[in-house]
């Protein structure tokens, strides 16, 4: 690659600054221009940066900062490489990227394109999964973890106060027209199915098999739930019978007691109303995977 656009996030992580972003590009011969991630910019800052006919855009941040810049790529034959920057990245290792700076950029400036799903919620984009009932809460705490001296161990103690008094959500998921009724503490809605594996969060096989994957915990108690997590850290969570595992092209998730639902997609939480319309979109957004 010649040339070559640069979204970064510098909030993201320490090591995205600009001007060691500028370096990496410049001991490789590669010409970069860079743009600072600005959300109530970012539709013409996208726009402009396109239209300059680079050979990729790059997004140095986390998966919301993917999700975002992605979303302002769709239709565009460009592809979107990602430097690894957030606190998960999941798209970045299920496209194989490494997490250290210099070898992402390495092997992102020789990588194939290949082109993958993209899933909707209400019509707002995820690349990775859609997260409802307990998640979005946890995923408040660790956001404030971050920015909190206490760290880990106070995400750890409220996130054990949230699990004590949470209710169980009485869902009906609907999955390519076949109803499925849902008495649950946490679902997740995946851009296409999970490989078996360990956490922080299982990975995919693939990323264009064009299926959407729903996946409940049926917890009776709190425990439950504390032992389904437990199995997820040690990857048997796919043999754990209180996991339901539902697949389709089409999933609408209701509820009667709710008007509008939190929803937690690629990081980013969002109100939602009901039913939540979940669908995908093949092979829609072109990628650059190393």
């Amino acid at each position: 690659m010649d040339h070559v656009c640069v979204v970064y996030n510098a909030r993201s992580g320490a090591q995205l600054d600009r001007d060691r972003l500028a370096r990496l590009f410049e001991r490789r011969g590669v010409k970069a221009q860079l743009r600072a991630f600005d959300p109530d910019s970012l539709t013409a800052d996208v726009r402009e940066l396109l239209a300059t006919g680079p050979d990729a855009l790059l997004v140095a941040g986390g998966d919301g900062s993917v999700r975002a810049v992605a979303e302002r790529m769709l239709g565009s034959e460009v592809p979107l490489g990602i430097v690894p920057g957030g606190t998960m990245n999941v798209l970045a290792r299920d496209l194989g990227v490494p997490n250290d700076l210099d070898e992402a950029v390495d092997a992102l400036l020789s990588a194939s394109v290949a082109w993958i799903d993209v899933a909707t919620v209400n019509d707002q984009i995820f690349l990775c999964s859609s997260m409802l009932a307990l998640m979005p809460h946890i995923g408040r705490l660790r956001e404030r973890a971050r920015s909190s001296a206490r760290g880990r161990l106070g995400l750890l103690r409220n996130g054990l106060r949230i699990l004590r008094r949470y209710p169980r959500m009485r869902l009906t998921i609907v999955v390519d027209g076949q109803e499925h009724p849902a008495h649950t503490r946490a679902a997740v809605v995946s851009c296409n199915p999970l490989a078996a594996g360990p956490a922080p969060l299982p990975g995919r096989d693939r990323l264009d098999a064009g299926t959407l994957a729903v996946y409940v915990t049926h917890d009776r108690t709190r425990w439950d739930l504390l032992t389904v997590a437990a199995r997820l850290f040690d990857g048997s969570w796919q043999r754990d019978a209180r996991i339901r595992v539902y697949e389709g092209t089409s999933v609408r998730i209701r509820t009667s007691s709710l008007r509008y639902l939190s929803v937690m997609s690629d990081g980013e939480i969002a109100q939602l109303g009901v039913p939540l319309r979940y669908e995908i979109r093949p092979r829609a957004l072109a990628v650059l995977a190393p």
